[in-house]
């Protein structure tokens, strides 16, 4: 099942971009402010998702939590690649950068391992995932530049999905994951129970 959202999700990311393309080719619009401070948080907060996910797909101590590691790393680099195109075409020099906030999560979570681990980074992208589904509608009603507004547009759905699986996994996190693996264990299944 987690396979098939995460492949749901890479699809979705593959069939925006055309349609941002069209979006885009009546030319250029100069990026307000609000589209400026909208390209910071959404690439630094993309950025962090890549490397958190990485961190997860090597340190967490439960296969879901691996997995979701590699979906949030698959699909906010797609999205970096998005934001990126659209930040070249619109001849925008921004670069998003990590925040001193995120760096320090990103040092929290490099020094747990197992459960521990695991439960800390759940909480965190449910955390992070409610904040930025608010940032991406805000964007995607209230933003100026139509690619940018189209990038939030077609994002909005693929975020909620991150932060619905999130929710679902930090509810089986901690005990009820255990919990699982020893179910799992006693009754000889090898597929991760959810």
């Amino acid at each position: 099942m987690k396979e098939l959202l995460a492949a749901a999700s890479v699809c979705a990311l593959l069939a925006a971009a055309p349609a941002w393309a069209q979006n885009t080719a009546t030319g250029s619009q100069t990026l307000n402010q609000q589209d400026k401070t909208f390209i910071q948080e959404a690439g630094a907060g993309s950025l962090a998702e890549v490397e958190l996910g990485q961190l997860a797909e090597r340190k967490a101590a439960t296969p879901a939590v691996k997995e979701f590691g590699r979906w949030m790393a698959t699909d906010h680099t797609l999205a970096n690649n998005w934001l990126t195109a659209i930040l070249k075409e619109e001849h925008e020099n921004s670069q998003p950068a990590l925040t001193a906030e995120q760096k320090q999560a990103k040092q929290k979570l490099e020094g747990l391992s197992g459960d521990q681990f695991d439960q800390q980074y759940v909480e965190h992208m449910v955390q992070d995932h409610e904040k930025t589904v608010l940032l991406f509608q805000k964007e995607a009603k209230e933003g100026h530049n139509p690619a940018i507004k189209s990038f939030a547009e077609n994002l909005t759905p693929v975020l909620e999905q991150h932060l619905t699986e999130a929710k679902e996994l930090a509810g089986n996190s901690g005990m009820a994951a255990r919990e699982g693996a020893n179910t799992n264990q006693r009754s000889g299944s090898s597929s991760p129970q959810r």
